[in-house]
C-alpha cells in the first residue's frame, strides 16, 4: 500500500514506515482487511518529529484505501515502540505471547 521514507538534508535515511493490507492467514494474525504498520526510526533521529511525519503520510494512505483499522504488533520489551504508537493514538487490543498489539481506528 505505502512505504514512506524520511531523510535529512544530506539524504541520510532517518526512518521509514510501511503500511500493508492484512490478508487471510497473515503471519501477524491481524483481521483481514485491516492495515498492518511497521516503523523504524534511527536512534539519533528520535524525538525530532520523524515518526509523527511518517505517520501523517501513512494515515493519508490508510484513509485513501478506506481502511477502518491499523494494527501495530510491538514486542512487549520495546518501550520506545510502545510509547510511539501510544502517542500516535493507538490503543492496546490484544496481547499474544511476547507482543502488545495496538489498534488505530480511523
Amino acid at each position: 500500500m505505502r512505504c514512506s521514507v524520511a531523510e535529512d538534508a544530506d539524504e541520510t535515511v532517518l526512518g521509514f514506515q510501511s503500511l500493508k493490507l492484512a490478508r487471510k492467514g497473515n503471519i501477524y494474525d491481524v483481521t483481514p482487511g485491516w492495515g498492518i504498520i511497521g516503523t523504524h526510526i534511527r536512534p539519533e533521529a528520535a524525538r525530532r518529529g520523524v515518526g509523527r511525519a511518517l505517520f501523517s503520510a501513512t494515515l493519508e494512505a490508510a484513509k485513501a484505501a478506506g481502511l477502518q483499522h491499523i494494527d501495530a504488533s510491538i514486542a512487549a520489551d520495546n518501550p520506545e515502540g510502545l510509547a510511539y504508537y501510544q502517542a500516535m493514538g493507538f490503543e492496546t487490543y490484544r496481547t499474544p505471547d511476547g507482543l502488545i498489539c495496538k489498534r488505530y481506528s480511523l
